[in-house]
């Protein structure tokens, strides 16, 4: 700190002119003074759901009393009756822990507004919601024991009352967003969403279902891929709620469209609905789909860039390093060459991508006009200043 009395005081002994105080105080202010702090580039995915440690110690302990609350209702309700009026009780009680998790987000969500606390009551809150309504549900209308076997071939009643629950992987979120305005409450319910819908449709036709399953995944993540294009597109500069609630909805399509293409891809070089992963290791067919799945995860590296999202890649991490392990495999490397080589991969391809990220946003996007229809979709990359 520059002391402007001492500065006086030399004046007054004669060592600086009167007229010299002012301006030596400001200099020596202004080269003493911290640089600068940079703004983040407009444009950027600010991780705006956590802002120091005292939030993850928060979410801990949220964590942690969710927990205790559902052993301690386990363990209550340990020694009741699988009966009607047992799985009223067991409903009833979960039902008042999802009202305690609510409580919580008056306090932390509504009125403290700490995004990642809150994220941690919706999770438990949604939890608590979507089993509440079963062991309601089946309690009331069932009025007998509780005992399921399986989804496929269950009777209309049992149907029912498994969509009732699904739905609230749906209301329960969405409920929260309308009171509190969090974006990860979108997110989720548009993951309760898809989950309903796969659901109903096993329901419908169980066979037929998982047969198509990888169709219906990505069908499913494309909407959610749409829907968060959409928040996008109210908010080109990544500045508000509405890009926060287009990160999380992106986040929540990732695995839904990657499971979805890599199953297509599966089914393709012949392996069964589900088993798409297994096949990357077995010798050159596998090798081949692990190609293929490589071309998949360039071109959703290539939308990400394009709409400037990377919720995508860190999504496609896992499949990725899978099938250039299964690539390394086909070539004959040994297992430790083999995980090396994978995570050398790997690691060079998020290095390259995220160091030219926005060089590459600007080659691709020189064609977009700031102001045009266009940039809230393909928001363009700024010029730095020279």
């Amino acid at each position: 700190m520059v002391d402007r009395a001492a500065l006086e005081a030399a004046a007054a002994a004669g060592v600086l002119a009167p007229e010299q105080v002012a301006p030596l105080h400001d200099f020596l202010v202004a080269r003493a003074a911290p640089a600068p702090i940079l703004a983040a580039p407009p444009g950027e995915e600010d991780l705006r759901f956590i802002r120091n440690f005292h939030d993850v110690f928060l979410a801990i302990g949220i964590v942690l009393f969710a927990a205790g609350l559902a052993v301690a209702i386990g363990t209550t309700t340990a020694t009741l009756q699988d009966n009607q009026s047992g799985a009223m009780i067991f409903g009833a009680m979960l039902a008042a822990a999802g009202a305690v998790m609510w409580g919580l987000g008056e306090v932390f969500a509504r009125r403290r507004r700490l995004f990642l606390p809150a994220i941690a009551i919706v999770i438990a809150f949604t939890v608590f919601s979507v089993f509440a309504a079963g062991f309601l549900y089946f309690g009331a209308v069932l009025g007998r024991e509780v005992k399921l076997e399986g989804l496929e071939g269950a009777p209309p009643v049992v149907r029912n009352g498994v969509l009732l629950a699904a739905a609230f992987f749906v209301l329960a979120p969405l409920a929260f967003y309308a009171r509190f305005r969090l974006p990860f409450a979108m997110g989720l319910a548009g993951a309760g969403a898809s989950l309903w819908f796969i659901v109903a449709a096993l329901f419908v036709n169980w066979e037929a279902t998982l047969a198509n399953l990888p169709s219906l995944l990505l069908a499913m993540g494309l909407l959610l891929f749409l829907a968060g294009v959409w928040f996008d597109a109210r908010d080109p500069a990544r500045a508000s709620r509405f890009s926060d609630n287009g990160f999380w909805l992106h986040f929540a399509a990732a695995p839904l469209l990657l499971n979805g293409a890599f199953g297509l891809v599966g089914q393709l070089f012949g392996a069964e609905s589900g088993a798409a992963m297994g096949r990357m290791a077995e010798g050159a067919g596998g090798a081949a789909q692990a190609a293929a799945t490589l071309l998949v995860v360039l071109v959703l590296g290539f939308i990400s860039l394009l709409i400037n999202r990377r919720a995508l890649i860190v999504s496609a991490l896992l499949t990725t390093g899978v099938a250039i392990a299964a690539l390394m495999n086909a070539v004959g490397l040994g297992a430790g060459a083999l995980a090396a080589s994978t995570l050398l991969v790997l690691g060079a391809f998020v290095l390259v991508l995220g160091a030219g990220w926005h060089g590459a946003r600007r080659a691709l996007l020189g064609w977009v006009k700031p102001e045009g229809a266009w940039a809230r979709v393909f928001p363009p990359e700024q010029v730095p200043a020279r």
